[in-house]
């Protein structure tokens, strides 16, 4: 009755056509053919699909008063067909994305095309933090133990140092750190290994996909780092805050340098390690071209450039730019024959772009390693045939 009272069918279609038509009207474009247009247009339409608004106006129009069934706290009863029994909150929850899939794509995409609707949905996932402890590693809609990293912490730190105007920067922050130093005994939530790999470096073999779960934690302490650094100058921190955030950032920052600790010189790529420090794999038997194992869905050779936090660093593992450049080459010319059964494979294998896998999160910067190599022509040529 709220949302649609008296409107007709009709009404309620030209408004939603409306609101869209807002939404994608954030790129225009001349000149592109229809395909183009499909393409660019049917992308924005899915990157306004999710997050979903976990909260419904419970008050009036007037006078708003937003509330939610929690997915993320104990139940206070039995739900029914009819009457939920989900503890009922306060507040304007969003849910239902996997950082671990966008952290790289449609955040940033959020915080440069709607700074203020980023904000808002930032603020929904860290109610999940006020709400049940922890942001969702893989909301859907509440806790879920899928894929590796916490890679809400980066995407937030992120849309903050691009200007976004969060709600709570520093709840935002604090579940950030939660995560990248409490460990959890919920396997949804938070980062696995970390009882052990905050002391070691790294990640131990044991964990599985072990080289996954400790780049993806470098990368996002790389986030948290400099997210701490600019809060400690933001003029809104507290004072008392503000030693402490300085110190934070240079403690993130150097963490997530260790991916170093990974890189094995007799074989030329990360793999995993024991806790007295020996490597898993002997170089006669490692095989980059190899899935899953340490890796999350992926393999070596797609690994061996996960440390787009500090690229310089990357190539210097390489012999400096030029030992980058030829690690890259030998990448997008080594052809992916894998015969797996999930469709990460499959893709990786019929794009026919080397070892790369085009279609998968987490694979995406690794043209870009190009530039970090000084062969810009290169990242731009395998960028424009893939978007083709």
């Amino acid at each position: 009755a709220m949302e649609i009272g008296g409107k007709t069918f009709d009404q309620v279609r030209e408004e939603a056509r409306a609101i869209w038509n807002d939404r994608l009207d954030v790129i225009r474009v001349e000149g592109a053919s229809e395909t183009d247009l499909v393409t660019l247009y049917g992308c924005l339409y899915r990157l306004n699909v999710y997050p979903n608004a976990q909260f419904e106006n419970v008050g009036t129009i007037e006078k708003p008063e937003y509330k939610y069934a929690s997915p993320v706290s104990r139940p206070v009863a039995a739900s029914t067909s009819t009457q939920t029994g989900a503890r009922i909150v306060s507040g304007k929850m969003y849910v239902n994305n996997g950082f671990w899939d966008t952290y790289r794509t449609t955040w940033p995409a959020y915080s440069l095309l709607y700074p203020e609707i980023a904000a808002e949905l930032i603020d929904g996932f860290v109610d999940q933090y006020r709400d049940g402890g922890w942001i969702a590693r893989w909301s859907s809609p509440g806790y879920a133990n899928i894929m590796t990293g916490t890679s809400s912490d980066v995407a937030f730190a992120d849309a903050y140092l691009r200007g976004v105007k969060l709600l709570d920067p520093l709840a935002t922050y604090d579940a950030a750190v939660k995560n990248a130093s409490t460990p959890s005994d919920n396997q949804n939530v938070g980062r696995k290994g970390l009882t052990s790999s905050i002391f070691l470096g790294y990640t131990l073999v044991s964990q599985h996909e072990s080289v996954s779960w400790a780049t993806e934690g470098f990368i996002n302490d790389f986030g948290i780092g400099n997210m701490a650094a600019a809060l400690a100058k933001d003029p809104a921190t507290p004072e008392s805050r503000r030693e402490r955030l300085r110190e934070e950032s240079e403690y993130y920052l150097e963490r997530a340098r260790n991916y170093v600790l990974l890189f094995d010189p007799a074989i030329g790529f990360f793999q995993s390690r024991h806790a007295d420090g020996r490597f898993v794999e002997s170089p006669e038997k490692y095989d980059p071209t190899k899935w899953f194992g340490p890796y999350t869905e992926t393999n070596g050779w797609n690994f061996a450039y996960h440390a787009p936090q500090d690229p310089n660093g990357l190539a210097n593992l390489y012999g400096g730019r030029a030992g980058l450049e030829k690690k890259l080459d030998v990448f997008f010319s080594t052809p992916e024959t894998s015969l797996g059964p999930i469709h990460e494979e499959v893709e990786a294998r019929d794009a026919r772009f080397g070892q790369w896998g085009v279609s998968n999160q987490v694979s995406h910067h690794v043209p870009f390693m190009y530039n970090a190599a000084g062969a810009p022509a290169k990242c731009q040529k395998i960028i424009r045939e893939s978007l083709q």
